[in-house]
Parts: structure tokens; C-alpha cells; sequence
């Protein structure tokens, strides 16, 4: 009857939602921080330095990242023993540090960074400069 069927869409549509997904409060702070032309101007200057800054950084370590316009950067690995991105993702996730494994997107050599505080960036970095340099 109808009393399953809410259920039942609510079950299909969490299959299918991305991960990391929004309740309507965080929406609706999103919208707020739109209208705010200081915060909006903040973030993208952030983004943009803090993009390209690992990106340079990163490609010091022997990494290939992919050029981005987005909050994010396209990390792709060694396939050598020791230096893949599934083995880099164990070392970061055991460090507490969560990059976007990209297996489902057909890019299992690859890892996404999203763009996060000063402190989060760094501490990527520093993490990935251990991963790549260790025997």
C-alpha cells in the first residue's frame, strides 16, 4: 500500500545520492553565504591560492595532477608497488586524512583532494611527502 511507498523512495534515493550530501539546513546556509559578496570573494581567493599551491607542491613529489578551475584537484598515482593511490588512501585514512577514492569514475589510479582549510592542506601535503618518499 501507499504506507510503503515513501519508504521505498526514500531507500532508492539514499542508494543513489552522492556522498557528503546536504540537509536542508546546510542548503540553506549555502544560499545565505551567496548573498554574502565578502565571504564569496574570501573563499574563491582561498581556493584559488591554496589550489595552486598544492598542485605545485604536489608535483614536487613526483605526483601528476590534473589542472582544475574547481575546489578540488585530480591526484593521479604511481602504478609502482608502494606508491598507488589505493595504498596512498590506506596511509592518508590511517592519518585521518579522507581524499575521493575515484575506482566508480574509472580512475583507480587517481585520488580527489578537496580544497580545504590551511591546516587540512598542509597536512595533505605533508602526509603525501611522507607516503611518496618512503621505501
Amino acid at each position: 500500500g501507499w504506507g510503503y511507498f515513501p519508504q521505498h523512495v526514500a531507500d532508492t534515493l539514499n542508494r543513489v545520492r552522492l556522498p557528503f550530501n546536504v540537509n536542508i539546513a546546510a542548503q540553506r546556509a549555502a544560499v545565505a553565504a551567496l548573498h554574502d559578496r565578502a565571504h564569496v570573494d574570501r573563499s574563491v581567493r582561498h581556493n584559488e591560492t591554496w589550489r595552486d599551491w598544492l598542485t605545485n607542491k604536489l608535483r614536487t613529489l613526483g605526483l601528476s595532477v590534473t589542472e582544475s578551475a574547481g575546489n578540488f584537484v585530480l591526484i593521479r598515482f604511481p602504478k609502482t608497488p608502494g606508491k598507488t593511490a589505493a595504498e596512498a588512501d590506506r596511509f592518508l585514512t590511517s592519518r585521518g586524512l579522507v581524499l575521493r577514492k575515484l575506482d566508480a569514475y574509472n580512475l583507480p589510479d587517481c585520488l580527489r583532494l578537496t580544497i580545504g582549510t590551511e591546516e587540512a592542506n598542509v597536512a595533505v601535503f605533508e602526509a603525501l611527502s611522507q607516503f611518496m618518499s618512503a621505501k
